[in-house]
């Protein structure tokens, strides 16, 4: 990640996760450090009865917050409101059935470019309408109330937020410092990260084989046996639409095409083997493709379900060449940075408010505006305005 200093601004990371060679279609992934891709553990999630209790809708926050903080008591306590805060807006805009549950930490990251980082701390694979296993958070799976589900983690969300930041918290000071961030927004953005905004295409590949960049795949699988077996989008993947040349594609089509690069079962000795196959291959042409959408501005979109909050095509992040992982694709355009629906761009300027932001975009009900409330409903979140989200099955 690199700062953004002629904006004096800096980067938000949402990091896309892989653990190369290990992770098969059928298990789970859970995420040990939202701010490290490789620190992942594939996990056997079995079979299990869904013995959760409705919440009621009236309860005001249905976040419940796990925070390690190392600072003063009372920094520790303002960071504690500003999660309240948070968990308090995003309870208000989405109908949640289900506590989710979130393990925050503050910390120095030892690095001046990241503000904050969160994932969906597993997961789960389920089948979408369409017949397609794709992977889903487990905040969002808790919400479908499945009768039976694959076994939870322990928490829902991973979060870290860097303590070596200048945090400004409105609950202290009436006004923002020049060089300071709004906590609360960060945390905001993060959480609706871990609620499943958050593609899986990366350039995951090429890199670990210390390979030069020249295409982006979804999560690629493989069994113990170091057995192929295929490649698997996230629910957020479902919605997206590469538009390479001015030709758009989903990115589906482009994942069952890369699933017939190589037959499904062939095993490989090594990593650099299986790049060398998939990459001789005809269809790495569609991972060129979805790179070249990744880094050409205006040529990324996410197609809402229809009747959500917004029914437009929505530009997600493209404008950055080079590639950057976990800024590009995962963020909406920053043609979006002035609306309404500025809390989801890959950057946030020093020295501005929440307030100011919403303010600037026109003074929507909430800092989550109406496309990013629509992202949510698309991929499976319920709302008062949309109550019939698209819910997928789970066949064990």
């Amino acid at each position: 990640m690199k700062s953004q200093t002629i904006y004096s601004s800096l980067l938000l990371c949402i990091l896309i996760f892989t653990h190369f060679l290990t992770i098969s279609a059928e298990r789970c992934v859970d995420i040990l450090d939202p701010t490290n891709p490789s620190d992942t553990v594939i996990i056997d999630c079995p079979p299990t009865t869904n013995n959760d209790v409705y919440v009621k809708h009236q309860t005001s926050n249905f976040f419940e917050v796990t925070l390690n903080c190392s600072a003063t008591a009372a920094l520790c306590n303002n960071i504690k409101e500003a999660f309240n805060d948070a968990g308090k807006e995003i309870s208000k805009v989405l109908k949640l059935k289900q506590i989710i549950k979130v393990n925050a930490t503050f910390t120095d990251f030892n690095n001046a470019a990241i503000l904050g980082s969160a994932s969906s701390a597993r997961y789960i694979p389920l089948t979408s309408d369409d017949k397609i296993i794709r992977r889903y958070p487990q905040a969002l799976v808790k919400q479908f109330s499945l009768d039976v589900h694959p076994e939870y983690n322990d928490y829902d969300i991973i979060a870290r937020f860097n303590s070596a930041q200048d945090w400004w918290f409105r609950t202290v000071n009436e006004t923002i410092g020049s060089d300071q961030f709004d906590f609360y927004a960060v945390i905001l953005h993060e959480l609706i990260h871990g609620l499943g905004f958050s593609s899986s295409w990366g350039n995951y590949i090429e890199l670990a084989d210390n390979q030069n960049i020249t295409g982006l795949t979804p999560n690629v699988n493989f069994n113990d046996d170091s057995q192929f077996e295929g490649f698997t989008e996230r629910i957020f993947d479902k919605y997206v639409k590469f538009i390479p040349n001015g030709v758009a594609s989903t990115s589906t089509y482009y994942t069952s095409q890369l699933n017939e690069s190589i037959p499904i079962g062939t095993s490989f000795n090594n990593i650099s083997e299986f790049v060398t196959q998939i990459k001789s291959s005809p269809q790495w042409n569609y991972a060129e493709f979805a790179l070249l959408s990744a880094i050409t501005n205006g040529s990324l979109t996410f197609t809402p379900a229809k009747n959500t909050s917004c029914n437009d095509e929505i530009y997600l992040e493209s404008s950055l060449n080079p590639y950057v992982q976990g800024s590009s694709i995962s963020h909406v355009s920053l043609i979006y940075e002035s609306t309404s629906d500025f809390l989801m761009k890959y950057i946030f300027n020093r020295g501005e408010s929440l307030e100011y932001l919403v303010q600037r975009g026109g003074n929507y009900s909430s800092p989550i505006g109406p496309r990013i409330l629509s992202i949510l409903e698309t991929i499976g979140y319920e709302t008062y305005a949309y109550p019939n989200p698209i819910i997928p099955t789970y066949e064990c």
